[in-house]
This record gives structure tokens, sequence and C-alpha cells, in this order.
């Protein structure tokens, strides 16, 4: 019985994008149906995703609606199916949507129009035919014939772009009644820039919500993610009936994407899963594809599956469609380190601690096409420096935190680039005013709420690099760092022209109503992302101290670990996760070695003494300690993952 996409927790994706040019042989010349057999049985994926249609806009099977590749041996979509069907596994397509540049190369006409008036070479607009004549029918194809469980609808959110073209002009008039006068809103500074820009923003809504409905109208069944849709890189509600959220992250500082990835994801509350890729390309002054050690992959699963949802590792498939069985094989430790670890992860949801905003309308006017992930650097950063500094964070949006965020002891505003609207600043000033409390990053966001009201004065500095110390601890650098004053505050950290005299404070705690304030006035998320400083990790430590107290501490550790607090079947599942390594290295591609975390102190706050607190996979009892109502326990060493919990 193959599994639903919502129950999997496993699976491998191929693609290899064909392409006449790319493709010298027959597609299908060498598949071997007993190598498709072996996939089954050794690595035992709940699902399987192969290659279908790439970016290119060749079918690499022999599909009838007119796009197929100039030659195969056999069926080799058929072989796929054949063998997955009877090993229980399940098959999905990898199908380029909006992207699609055969389709563009011969219909000009539907391709996306750019402001200079040329056509994109890639994207189709959402004015033309492409979804009725090539994609709809495609992927009923792909239902009806082959009885393929779904589709991963990759070249999507990310690949679209404003589009110029009369008919979106014209149907943005009738629609909104704004009259541009021939006057193309190509940039922010027009006044109509930003209505323009979110009605193409709901023609990619709708293509989605069109083509998933499509297929559902005719097989209920089949199952449709848009590939990073309603995530990150799209952070809007759910507005689609897609059936899971996917997407893959970027292959290089892999770990801190999908800490970063996984936790925005998350927060939609559909099932989800993320992919890593098996290799690092075109990486440093090395072209080419090289491929990761085995250790790495276990990391980067266990980034994912410690947040509750499933993972997938990137394979690519030889230029004939057949599978790369030594890349294969190397994994074959993999399955059972990921299925050891299922029942104390799959569905798990994030325990309320600490929560990041991750604000659909300053990102939205940060966004340089329609999906962009511009300034992702104060995004993934921060939520880096939060983990690396012990805490258990969630990412949540303005409309998750509207629904629950009062039941978040901390919400963390990171680095802004236009602000936020002003339904969220009143919600936030009466969280604190009720007794939350709110830590506020960055130079333009302490400006931000200093101008909305709040007893803080933000003074520009004219020094550039600055040395810092937190108490008597120190010194680490930061850059541009304001000046921070708040009547009755208490000093967190100050900065120095020569880390010896004239200390100026540039991070600060104070109460407000019921709560409490941070404002730490330098832009740190960023400064994180390019080059991580421990003493970063103790700023943000003691300002977390000052804030609220964890269900989970750790009390200290050797080396990076990441705590997350994961319910999962109402029973609380602390997730530890080695987060050493060198991910960040722009010199180093792979490594074969990742040092353990050693010797983690836990203090886990407990109503009543647990009878016994235990380790997973491993079903180890570890002894503890318990007093003033928190069990406290070491850990000797996480290698990837571990999971503790008590009875």
């Amino acid at each position: 019985m193959r599994k639903r996409r919502a129950d999997s927790f496993f699976g491998l994706h191929f693609d290899f994008h064909a392409s006449p040019s790319g493709n010298p042989e027959p597609i299908g010349l060498r598949l071997d149906a007993e190598e498709i057999r072996e996939i089954c049985r050794t690595i035992r994926p709940d699902f399987i995703q192969i290659d279908c249609k790439g970016h290119p806009g060749w079918a690499s099977y022999p599909s009838k609606i007119g796009n197929a590749m100039p030659a195969f041996r056999g069926d080799p979509l058929r072989v796929w199916r054949d063998v997955t069907e009877q090993e229980g596994v399940a098959l999905y397509m990898h199908y380029s949507g909006v992207f699609d540049m055969k389709y563009c190369a011969e219909h000009p006409e539907d391709a996306m129009l750019h402001a200079d008036g040329k056509r994109d070479a890639c994207a189709t607009s959402r004015m033309g035919r492409y979804d009725d004549d090539v994609m709809i029918p495609q992927l009923l194809e792909l239902s009806e014939v082959y009885h393929v469980d779904g589709a991963w609808i990759d070249g999507e959110c990310w690949g679209s772009f404003p589009d110029y073209d009369p008919r979106v002009i014209k149907a943005f008039e009738d629609e909104t009644g704004i009259e541009l006068k021939g006057s193309l809103p190509s940039d922010r500074n027009d006044p109509n820039y930003d209505a323009f820009i979110e009605f193409n923003r709901e023609l990619f809504r709708r293509h989605v919500r069109r083509y998933v409905d499509a297929v559902h109208q005719v097989n209920p069944d089949f199952q449709i993610a848009s590939n990073w849709a309603f995530t990150d890189h799209m952070p809007e509600p759910v507005t689609a009936n897609v059936d899971f959220l996917s997407g893959d992250f970027d292959p290089t500082d892999s770990v801190n994407s999908a800490r970063y990835a996984g936790r925005a994801i998350a927060l939609q509350g559909r099932p989800w899963d993320l992919m890593s890729w098996n290799f690092r390309n075109n990486f440093g002054a090395q072209p080419g594809f090289i491929d990761k050690h085995p250790c790495q992959i276990f990391q980067e699963a266990a980034t994912v599956i410690s947040l509750g949802g499933g993972y997938q590792d990137y394979i690519q498939q030889h230029r004939d469609g057949s599978p790369r069985m030594a890349e294969i094989r190397k994994l074959k430790d993999l399955p059972a380190f990921i299925r050891a670890r299922q029942p104390f992860c799959q569905g798990g949801q994030l325990h309320h601690e600490v929560a990041m905003l991750m604000a659909t309308y300053d990102r939205h006017a940060n966004a340089d096409n329609l999906y962009g992930r511009t300034g992702i650097e104060r995004l993934k950063g921060l939520t880096a420096l939060i983990c690396d500094s012990r805490q258990s964070l969630e990412i949540i949006s303005e409309e998750k935190m509207f629904e629950y965020g009062k039941e978040i002891p901390v919400i963390v505003i990171p680095e802004l680039f236009k602000g936020l609207d002003d339904r969220t600043v009143s919600w936030l000033i009466d969280y604190v005013r009720g007794g939350g409390s709110l830590v506020l990053t960055g130079r333009k966001t302490v400006s931000f709420f200093a101008e909305k009201g709040l007893p803080l004065s933000a003074a520009e500095r004219g020094e550039d690099h600055l040395y810092f110390r937190v108490g008597e601890e120190g010194l680490g650098t930061v850059r541009k760092p304001m000046e921070l004053v708040v009547p009755g505050g208490e000093i967190i950290a100050e900065f120095s022209p020569d880390g010896r005299s004239d200390f100026r404070p540039f991070a600060v705690t104070f109460a407000f109503g019921k709560g409490k304030i941070a404002a730490v006035g330098v832009d740190l998320g960023s400064a994180y992302d390019s080059c991580s400083q421990y003493m970063h990790r103790v700023l943000m430590r003691t300002v977390f101290e000052k804030m609220y107290s964890p269900t989970v501490k750790v009390c200290s550790a050797e080396g990076l670990v990441d705590l997350i607090e994961l319910d999962v079947r109402n029973k609380m599942m602390i997730q530890l996760v080695n987060m050493n390594g060198q991910h960040r290295s722009t010199n180093i591609a792979t490594e074969d070695f990742i040092p353990p975390c050693r010797n983690i102190c836990l203090a886990i706050r407990a109503g009543k003494k647990p009878s016994k607190v235990i380790r997973y996979p491993d079903g180890e009892t570890l002894p503890f300690e318990y007093q003033n109502g928190r069990a406290y326990v070491i850990v000797s060493e996480v290698r990837f993952h571990e999971i503790i919990c008590f009875e």
C-alpha cells in the first residue's frame, strides 16, 4: 500500500531537466528495472520523485501532449511506475510549471513581458494559453495514463516576475479601476507599483488554484505541491488546495538554510517536507558537481525531521534518465537513521517559546520580483543566531501571530526593510502591555519602533566597526551600532571605539506595561550570517535570560546544539541537533567528519519529579537530578540528532 504524502517521512528526488542539446542518447537507454527495485528495497523510501518535464520544457517520457523528447528506448516512465507500484513506493513527478523554455521559444506571445518590452525566455505569462494547452493536459495524462501519485511542481513562485503584457495591464485596470494611461508601473517610486505587483501575485495564486483544482476535479487523489509556494519564498496564508508544501533548500550553507526554511514552512500547519541536494555545484573556484559526504546528509536530514517535517534527498539522474546508483548506494545507512527517529518527530508541532516574526508586509516590500528572497540574510542569520544561543525557536507570520501570539512568551522582530503595518504594530504594543516580552533587533527596527512611540531614544553614530562587550565579557565587534537610551532601562551591551573607554549602550532592556522590551541597535542577523562571532551568541543569550524562563534550558554545552521543543502526539520530545561543522565556509565544499556536540546540560521544567528520563532512539535511561521544579540531565554526546523525553 503506497503512502500518501501527508503520511510520508522520507523520500528520494531524481531529475535531469531533459533537453535535446543535453541528451545525445535516447531516454531510457540504460534504465534497468532491477536498479529501481534495489532502490525501493535497500533505501526504502516512502516516495520517489523523478524527472518528467524540467525547465527546458521537454518531457522526458513519451508524452502525447507534443513536447516529448525526440528519442526514447521503450517507455521509461512506465518502467518506474511498474516497479514502484510493485514495491509499494509512491511515485511523484518533477514538473516545471511557470518555467518552460520550449514553450516560450515556440509561443513568444505567451511569455512574460518585461517593462523594457522584452519577452522572457523562460517564464510563461499567466494570461497566455500555457496552463490550458500544456500544463493541465499533461498533469492529467500523468494521472490517467501512468497513474502516478502526484507532482512536485518546480519553477513556480520563484520563477514568476511582474508581467507587463497588454492583457495583464488591461485586466489590472479592469479589476482595480486604476487607469495607468499608458504609464507602466515599473519601479517602486510609481504610485501604482505596489498595487500592480500585488495583482501579479494574485495572477500567480489563480494559476496554482486553476491547475490544482482542474486535476483534482478529475482525480481527487492526485497529490500536488507547488515548490516553495506558501513558504518563506511566498510568505502568505495558504490560498490554494495544494496537498502538501515543499521546497529544496540552498545546496551551500544547507544546514542554516534548512533551519530557517523549515521553521517558516512549519508555521502553515500543512503536511510538509524539505529537500536537500546531495551535492554542491559550482562551489568557489571548483566547477561542476561535488558530492556531499553521508555525514553531511545525516546532519541536513536531522535539521529537517527535528522540526516535524518529512525529508527528501536530491540525486541527479543520468542524462538517459537512469539513476546514479553509485551515489544512491552511499546512502545505505541513511534510512535506518531516519526511520529510528520517525516515531519521535513525524507530525510534531513546535512548542511555543521564542517566535521570530516573518512579516509578509515587510517581505513583500523588499522583494526584487513577485516572490524574491531579497534580504534573506537578515532572517536566516537571526534564525541561526537565536538557535545557536540555545533557544527553541519558531517562525510566525502576522496571521499566526494574531491567532495565537498571546501564548508565546517572547516575540522577536528581525531587521526590517520598510516596517510593519499599523495593525501589527498595535498588536505588538498591546502584547507587551499585557505581559509579553518583545525583542527588537536591527537599526531600522529600533528606529521604527522609537518613531511609533516607545520610550526609546536611538542615535546614529558615525563610526563603522566598533568593539563591544556584554557586562565585563568581550570583546566582539559590531558595525554601525546605534546608541540607545531608555530612562530606567538596563544596559545589556556597550560599544567603544577602542575597547577601553567611552562605552555607549546599544542593547538595553526595559519594562513596558506588564511586559518587557529588549532593543538591540545593530544589524545582528545579517552580521551573524556573514561572519558569526561567539560574542553575538553571548549577547543574545544574555538578552533572552532577561526576557523569560524557558521550558528547557541548555545550561552548558561543548559545541553548537540546536534545541527544538517538539510536541509529538501530546508529548514533549526535546530534539537536540548537532550544529557543528563548516557550513558557511567559502572554501570547504564537503567534509567527512563533523565534530560531535558533548556534555549538554539540560534543565527541564517539570511539575513533578519524572520517573525516568529517556534518550531516543536508543531508549537509554539517563541519570538526572530534580531540584526546584526542574530535572537536570547531562547528554554526553550528540553526534547528529538525539531526542530526550521523560516519563
